[in-house]
């Protein structure tokens, strides 16, 4: 019940905040601006093989299920904890980040511009996916955004990298305007933030947690 409620909660705020952003900018029928040009410059980078390939490879790690591999290190070295707030986090970007979607309602670039590289396999006669604002850099984000405020790693550092290479290659592959990735970016982090916050001091969610995990088997890490 509780996992429904905050669902349902993170679908609705995502709802809001579509609105207002609807309200704020033209994000529906994006217009000739530095948006566009900022686009062009890194869409139209070049054509070489060798950036294609590692814009293609670092976009696929990028993909939801590959980043939800991060939370098998944590579970296997004992912080259960931090893997199931993961796994939840990830869960909750993917929707609030779709509600925001379909709520904008915005179109990818190579909908609406003709000189655009496409090596993402999207294609403009697919059925319509709406773009803002990046699933990718909202998912990559907020695993970076988690592991920094949870364990305060350096790898923070390394995830916040690898999160804007995800970012870069969406617009670099031709399937993002850059206001996406900076709206996704902001998404996963603040949401990064609030499932923390959520962690420390939400009872009924800690009551949850602890009941969903004392369900699951596990093997403690060896003592070293």
């Amino acid at each position: 019940m509780a996992a429904r409620a905050i669902s349902v909660s993170g679908s609705a705020a995502g709802l809001m905040c579509a609105e207002r952003l609807r309200r704020v900018l033209p994000l529906a029928t994006p217009a000739e601006g530095p948006d566009e040009m900022l686009f062009h410059l890194l869409n139209l980078a070049g054509s070489n093989p060798i950036a294609d390939a590692f814009m293609i490879a670092v976009t696929t790690l990028g993909a939801a299920y590959l980043l939800a591999i991060v939370a098998v290190p944590l579970w296997w070295r004992g912080h259960r904890e931090a893997a199931f707030d993961l796994l939840v986090l990830l869960g909750t970007t993917v929707v609030v980040t779709e509600a925001i979607k379909f709520a904008v309602g915005r179109p990818r670039p190579c909908d609406v511009l003709t000189a655009v590289r496409n090596l993402a396999g999207y294609g403009c006669d697919a059925e319509f996916d709406p773009s803002f604002p990046s699933g990718h850099a909202s998912r990559a984000f907020a695993v970076a955004a988690f592991i920094e405020l949870r364990f305060r790693w350096r790898a923070g550092s390394a995830s916040f990298a690898f999160a804007f290479l995800v970012g870069l290659s969406r617009i670099y592959l031709g399937v993002h305007w850059p206001s996406d990735v900076l709206a996704g970016a902001v998404l996963g982090v603040a949401l990064a933030i609030a499932i923390e916050g959520m962690s420390r001091r939400a009872d009924r969610y800690r009551r949850l947690r602890s009941w969903i995990l004392s369900k699951i088997p596990h093997r403690r890490p060896a003592s070293p």
